[in-house]
């Protein structure tokens, strides 16, 4: 974990050291979601962040997501949970028109998330759940005015999620492998380029 955040850190302050020189970066959002799951009740998705291009070709990508959730019955918390969501990329644009610009995306995604019965006295009252992706995604971005984009995008990505709870000894699940991602045509991200 230290060396993923050491990791996004870095990329981020080469970020920002090119700010000057960059064409042009601002506010969006990518969609889609690390960790889902029935067993949680809830997801974390990393859909709030930026996207910043040093040159007319190579960019970086940053965003963070979080959940947080209470449930009360008759005035008692019987559940609560939390999660937290980060992905990073690197989209390279591959071929460019007047206002289409079509991207590979090499990318990486961390979230974790937990979810806890206030109901239950005793272990397992809590489940915990973490997952990462690496991922390569080919993108779509239409320009529909000089600072405003809309995209999307389809790939192959890797993922590895794992489920545990608090009993003793611990009750661990793990769920790993390859499939693609960007399967549905209604998760389209944005962008407005501000600077």
């Amino acid at each position: 974990m230290k060396k993923i955040l050491t990791t996004a850190v870095a990329l981020l302050t080469v970020a920002g050291a090119a700010y000057a020189e960059a064409p042009m970066g601002g506010l969006g959002f990518r969609s889609g979601t690390l960790l889902d799951s029935s067993v949680l009740g809830f997801s974390a998705s990393p859909t709030v962040g930026l996207r910043q291009w040093f040159t007319e070709q190579v960019g970086v990508d940053a965003a963070i997501g979080f959940t947080s959730l209470s449930t009360e019955v008759n005035g008692t918390k019987t559940d609560e949970g939390t999660g937290f969501a980060f992905d990073i990329g690197v989209p390279i644009s591959l071929k460019s028109w007047e206002k289409v610009n079509f991207i590979f995306r090499p990318g990486f995604g961390f979230a974790t998330a937990t979810a806890k019965d206030k109901t239950l006295p005793t272990p397992p009252n809590e489940i915990k759940g973490t997952a990462f992706n690496v991922s390569g995604e080919l993108e779509v971005e239409l320009m529909l005015a000089e600072k405003v984009s809309i995209s999307a995008s389809h790939g192959i990505a890797y993922s590895n999620v794992k489920f545990e709870d608090n009993d003793s000894p611990v009750n661990e699940a793990k769920l790993n492998g390859f499939s693609t991602i960007g399967g549905n045509f209604t998760q389209l991200g944005f962008h407005i380029y501000l600077w």
